[in-house]
């Protein structure tokens, strides 16, 4: 496994609250462990903290609660998974929790998730259902155990460039205008950014940076096409689609999701890889024969 775990000194207590730097830039998320080294690197920027004892002293303070950890999966599932194949969903959902738990351990990638799941829990919502379709996906594609613990964190982490958006950018979904357009397809490179600096391998950072990117090309931030697209990123670009076309937090007039699947079906080789789009034809229950639908999507 590439995810760290080498030891980071002795533990002396957990912070008690987000610390910024001076330009409002996440530094440690609350209940990060504190080490001997981090407390002088601190003290050394003129940086002030509050420390507890245990981790467990930082809950109530926070929004969380101890039954809604960023690290598990809600008991409950979003209901548009319950279409597809359940097998499948519970084999992707049991991966997920264990890489979910393999990242708590991981000191960049835990203050990572934290600050995510807090600052920007709606998308952080549809990022864990994207996590588990995009899995299902790379499970059937019978991808090694080193792949798909790349696209379970790079799906996870795939919009994480929107922690640092304005609140009207996030809210506006259909009614987007151009400038913020321009802001918004912007996550994109951040994300990328992010996960670079904290030296993740292509095959998590590219999915962050690549994921709006189309087939045929004409997506962004690069435009690139067919096999310049990183496997990964074609196979999350159908899974954000999915849920983003079935959640009324991005839609409107939210589709079922067998809506969703003609309409990535009509889109099959143009915006999506071909192989990717039948592998996830697979997931679902096989109730319904697909057709044509004439709806759309941003």
């Amino acid at each position: 496994m590439f995810i760290n775990k080498k030891s980071q000194g002795d533990i002396l207590g957990y912070v008690t609250h987000d610390i910024t730097d001076k330009f409002g830039r996440l530094l440690l998320a609350e209940g990060t462990p504190l080490t001997t080294n981090l407390i002088l690197k601190l003290r050394n920027r003129n940086i002030c903290f509050r420390m507890a004892a245990d981790p467990l002293g930082t809950a109530q303070s926070s929004e969380e609660n101890l039954n809604d950890s960023p690290f598990e999966l809600p008991k409950k599932l979003d209901e548009k998974l319950e279409r597809l194949d359940i097998e499948s969903v519970e084999s992707a959902s049991k991966y997920l929790n264990y890489v979910l738990r393999e990242m708590q351990n991981d000191f960049s990638l835990s203050n990572i998730i934290k600050a995510f799941s807090q600052g920007q829990r709606a998308t952080y919502a549809h990022s864990i259902n994207v996590a588990i379709i995009s899995v299902a996906i790379a499970e059937k594609m019978q991808f090694s155990n080193k792949a798909l613990q790349e696209i379970a964190i790079g799906a996870l982490l795939h919009d994480v460039g929107k922690m640092l958006f304005p609140p009207s950018v996030l809210a506006a979904t259909s009614t987007i205008n151009d400038s913020q357009d321009i802001i918004y397809q912007q996550h994109t490179r951040i994300g990328a950014d992010v996960l670079v600096s904290d030296k993740l391998p292509p095959g998590i950072y590219l999915i962050a940076q690549q994921h709006h990117e189309r087939y045929v090309g004409g997506g962004y931030p690069n435009g690139i096409k067919e096999n310049e697209i990183h496997i990964n990123s074609c196979i999350v670009s159908v899974a954000n689609v999915f849920d983003r076309l079935t959640c009324a937090i991005f839609q409107r007039n939210p589709l079922s999701p067998d809506e969703a699947i003609e309409r990535i079906l009509l889109d099959k080789g143009i915006s999506f890889h071909p192989s990717v789009v039948e592998f996830f034809e697979e997931l679902f229950k096989k109730e319904t024969d697909f057709g044509e639908c004439d709806v759309n999507y941003c």
